[in-house]
């Protein structure tokens, strides 16, 4: 269980290169250079403030839920967004963003940042009973969190894997689908 622990520790940087990765090889997808776009912009800022969010201990879940909804509103309200964005820089890539429909990968993720934020407000609400005396132990976040969170990571890592890989959809660069 100990190397388990210090293998969720390295992956915790593993997405950023892979997302990185990923952004490089399907750049010429308007669907997919958006949600990587998004993606690699929300992994950079959880990067950056992990540092200071993992000694808020008590607080760090809420700090977690908050940066799963900070993919999911631009995933979910991706048309608006873009309209925004459209208006405010008149850029083409948003214009045409704004026109796109979810992916599978993206639809696999939004479902992964769901279960983690589920997860974590379980924890989060484990610690607070832990800490009025309510219960004893924190079964949840000692035992399942961690191996919980090192599989959504995987899973996350392989579904932008896979979009770049499988670089399915309308390509505005070639007009082919």
């Amino acid at each position: 269980m100990e190397a388990l622990s210090e293998y969720l520790n390295y992956f915790t940087y593993a997405p950023l290169p892979i997302f990185l990765f990923a952004l490089v090889r399907c750049w010429k997808n308007i669907g997919a250079r958006w949600l990587l776009i998004l993606l690699v912009t929300i992994e950079c800022i959880d990067l950056y403030s992990y540092q200071y969010t993992i000694k808020w201990t008590t607080h760090y879940y809420g700090w977690v839920m908050f940066m799963n909804s900070l993919f999911l509103l631009p995933s979910l309200y991706r048309n608006s967004l873009a309209t925004y964005l459209h208006n405010i820089t008149n850029l083409k890539f948003f214009e045409r963003a704004k026109t796109l429909e979810f992916s599978q990968q993206e639809a696999a993720l939004i479902i992964l940042f769901l279960i983690s934020m589920l997860a974590n407000l379980i924890s989060y609400s484990e610690v607070f009973l832990y800490k009025s005396f309510v219960i004893d132990d924190m079964y949840f976040k000692s035992y399942i969190l961690g191996k919980l969170q090192l599989v959504l990571h995987i899973f996350s890592c392989l579904a932008a894997l896979s979009l770049s890989t499988n670089n399915k959809g309308y390509n505005y660069e070639t007009a082919e689908s």
